[in-house]
Order: C-alpha cells, then sequence, then structure tokens
C-alpha cells in the first residue's frame, strides 16, 4: 500500500468499535447486514443496526465515545478530524431510530459549530457534550448529562442537510443543569417541551438503559458550582437569535395604548372600573425581564432584552414579549412547608394584531406547596378591548426551581421561576383568546 493510499483510508476513518454484545451488525456497500466485532474500523457513510439484545459501541478518532442501544440504527453521515486546522473538522451523524449516547472529542469541543445529530423531527447541536437521544418517526427526545444541548425542528430555517446548531424561534436549549428532565418533540411545526425530572418517564436512559461498560455520567464541575458558562452561552445564544425570528425587527410595532374608552355612545358598555390589588413591600428584585426587540418602543431601550441580559443572569422562560430572566446559579428550593405569594411587580397586555394595549392585573393569588412541589395560581387580566380574561394554572415546582403550568385555562402557556430559598417567584404567560387577540404579560411575587 503506498502511503498516499493510506493516507486517504485514514482519513475516512470515523473510529472503531471498542465493545460489542448481542445482536449488531454494520450496513455494508451491498446494503446487507454484516456482524461487528471488537477492534473493526468504522467509516464515514456506514450505518450501525442493533437488535433486540444488541449494543454498540465506539471509540472515535478523536477519542469521541458513541453507543448505539438495543433497537436502533445510527448512519455516521461524517466524520472529518483535522487536528491541525479545526475549522475543517465535521461531524455529522442520523439516528434514524432508537436510542444513542454521544460524548464529544477533540473534533466536538474545537468545531461546536460543524457538530450536528439528526432524526426524522429534529436537528441537535451542541455546547461540549454528553447527551443520549431517542427517536422515533413520531418523536424525539434528548436529556444531558453534561454540557449542553440546542434542539430546533427541522424546517426551512433549520435543514437537515447543514451543520451545527439551528438558531430558529422554535429552538430550546437543555443543560446539564436540568438534569434527568428532557426535551420532548412530537411536531416539526412546533418548539420542543421540557419534561421535568419528576415526570420523565419516558426518559431515553429509561427507555434504552446503558450497558455498565458505557463511561459513567459526570456532571460538570461548573455546574456543580451553578456556573456553567456554556449552558448560559447556549441560552444567550439561542435567545438573540430568536428574537431576529420572531417578526421582522425592522416592523413599527405601535406604542401600547392607555387603558382608557372614549366612546361616549351610550349603547356601548363601558369596561367597568376595577380595584388593582393591595401594595405589598417590594423586596429587591431578583428576577428582571426584557422585551423582545419587535416590541421595543423607541427611546426605551431599557425595557429591551439586551438591557435586562445582564452579567450573573441568565434567561429561562420567554412569551410572545418577554424574555424573564433570574439570578445564575444553584437553586436551593425548600423541600417543605406552604407559601403564600403576594403580586410586586407586573405588566400585562392584550395584544390583538401584534399590537399590544395596556391592562390591569386583579385578584392575583399564587400558593406553592414546597412539599409536593406543586403550585397554583390564577390572574384576572382587565382590559378596556375585552371582558376580563382569567389566566388560571396548577403545575409543577422542580428541584431546579422551575415553575412547569400543568392544568391550564384554554389556550394557556405558563412557565416560571423560584428564587434559591424560595422567598420571590415570578412567571410568564400568555392566552390565546378568538382570532389574533391574546392576553399575555410577566409577574414576579414575594411572600
Amino acid at each position: 500500500m503506498t502511503v498516499s493510499s493510506a493516507c486517504a483510508f485514514a482519513a475516512d476513518m470515523a473510529g472503531s468499535v471498542s465493545f460489542v454484545i448481542g445482536d449488531a451488525n454494520v450496513i455494508g456497500e451491498d446494503g446487507k447486514p454484516h456482524a461487528v466485532a471488537r477492534g473493526k474500523n468504522i467509516n464515514a457513510g456506514q450505518i450501525l443496526e442493533t437488535g433486540a439484545t444488541g449494543h454498540i459501541h465506539l471509540r472515535m478518532v478523536d477519542g469521541a465515545f458513541v453507543s448505539i442501544r438495543p433497537q436502533s440504527r445510527l448512519r455516521i453521515e461524517d466524520y472529518h478530524y483535522d487536528s491541525a486546522n479545526a475549522e475543517n473538522n465535521r461531524i455529522k451523524f442520523v439516528l434514524e431510530k432508537g436510542v444513542a449516547r454521544s460524548i464529544t472529542g477533540r473534533a466536538g469541543e474545537a468545531s461546536k459549530q460543524n457538530y450536528r445529530l439528526n432524526t426524522p423531527l429534529a436537528a441537535i447541536g451542541i455546547r461540549g457534550t454528553d447527551f443520549v437521544v431517542q427517536a422515533t418517526a413520531d418523536i424525539t427526545r434528548v436529556t444531558v448529562q453534561s454540557g449542553a444541548v440546542v434542539m430546533s425542528p427541522l424546517a426551512a430555517d433549520c435543514l437537515a442537510s447543514a451543520l451545527g446548531p439551528c438558531k430558529s424561534a422554535s429552538s430550546r436549549v437543555l443543560t446539564a443543569a436540568m438534569r434527568d428532565a428532557y426535551l420532548e418533540l412530537r411536531n416539526r411545526n412546533e418548539a420542543p417541551l421540557l419534561v421535568p425530572a419528576e415526570k420523565a418517564l419516558e426518559s431515553p436512559n429509561v427507555i434504552a438503559p446503558p450497558r455498565p461498560e458505557e463511561p459513567r455520567a459526570t456532571a460538570d464541575k461548573q455546574t456543580k458550582a451553578g456556573a456553567n458558562m456554556d449552558s448560559r452561552e447556549a441560552i444567550r445564544e439561542v435567545a438573540a437569535d430568536t428574537i431576529k425570528n420572531r417578526v421582522d425587527a425592522d416592523a413599527a410595532i405601535p406604542a401600547a395604548s392607555p387603558n382608557t374608552n372614549n366612546n361616549n355612545n351610550n349603547n356601548n358598555p363601558t369596561t367597568p372600573a376595577v380595584e388593582p390589588p393591595p401594595p405589598v413591600a417590594i423586596a429587591p428584585a431578583k428576577f428582571w425581564w426584557g422585551r423582545w426587540k419587535p416590541f421595543v418602543e423607541p427611546g426605551k431601550e431599557s425595557a429591551g432584552f439586551d438591557a435586562a441580559n445582564l452579567p450573573g443572569r441568565e434567561s429561562v422562560f420567554g412569551n410572545s414579549v418577554f424574555s424573564l430572566f433570574r439570578e445564575s446559579g444553584t437553586v436551593v428550593v425548600p423541600n417543605s412547608g406552604v407559601g403564600k405569594f403576594q403580586l410586586a411587580d407586573s405588566e400585562a397586555y392584550m395584544m390583538t394584531d401584534r399590537k399590544l394595549t395596556a391592562a390591569q392585573i386583579t385578584s392575583p393569588s399564587l400558593t406553592i406547596d414546597f412539599g409536593n412541589r406543586r403550585f397554583d395560581t390564577s390572574l384576572t387580566i382587565n382590559s378596556a378591548d375585552s371582558a376580563p380574561v382569567l389566566v388560571q394554572s396548577s403545575g409543577t415546582v422542580t428541584h431546579q426551581g422551575l415553575l412547569l403550568g400543568g392544568t391550564n385555562t384554554p389556550n394557556t402557556k405558563l412557565n416560571g421561576l423560584l428564587s434559591s430559598g424560595g422567598d420571590q417567584a415570578a412567571y410568564v404567560f400568555e392566552r390565546g383568546l378568538s382570532g389574533s387577540q391574546s392576553v399575555l404579560g410577566v409577574t414576579r411575587w414575594t411572600r
């Protein structure tokens, strides 16, 4: 063999089999399955397939690790590692079905923008990561054991042919700080949903558990300290690109109009006067919010996303107008007692055809049962443009301090956050009404 032919062969090699058990095959150029054995070289372009008892572990040329668990089919579409020039690195997997785990190596660490794992529904990009994916024709789930991933539905703004994480309005970030939770996608026309650890009954690690020969999952040192910079950077990157994709950034958004009614026609009913909620002592805020760029009025940039996105804060949830921030770091959630909260600060609007009309919140209520990890909340939104609208939700409190709305009033989305120690809470909400009309807002609570 000549030197040139040896180099050409090496460039095609993706890795080798480090462990195999049960029904495990590689699909050859003839399209037929051939049994794999430990030590066998695997090239880019090949497909690995396991049966009901099969496991295949690969050690890639850059030191990465890949596990293909039972009843799975993984295609190594591209795997090129250039130790001298990171820009030339390319890694692309397609998980056609089943469960696979990926621990990134030197190529993925150096060239995150050139790493991609596709499923029939989703694209998954990385931030230096150990993650596990489950794929069927109808569902994609991903859980993170170290680092962070970005999951996006495959669409016109997230092509299967591309590399790297997609950055669209439907992209969602999952970090190792949300350990044992997973993102789930069931429809290309929707964003992935976060399933908290308490409800993670169909996690990829539950559907197809790892063999003891797999590397043990280890938490990031930064995650343990509550300062996973890669995770926060991923959130900021996706949030910034989400702003660009929500609406045309140059679109003129009318200013919020005051809650008045100048129509003196006696045949038209007027909105009844409402009593504002009683004032409460305002504690120093541990939550902040900023508007997406298209909703920032000229001269009021201090109300925008960029103004709220300061060091020491992380963006976690949002609705059509607001992104909600909290203090970065570990959140300690009380494990007993019931807290009754008072509304300390809020913004609420009626939105019609993307025009905002200021609204008022009355009858606010938030109760958190720390022992049972449950919360209940309700608000009434009063606007000149509509009869009073009830927003109500009951849901789960996760061990990371997330409030995940479960049972809501119709067409309502509500998610929020707890501060460490449970003395403050905040959430964003949005309820769709008829046509292009909705009520939405953001709230902060103290106790």
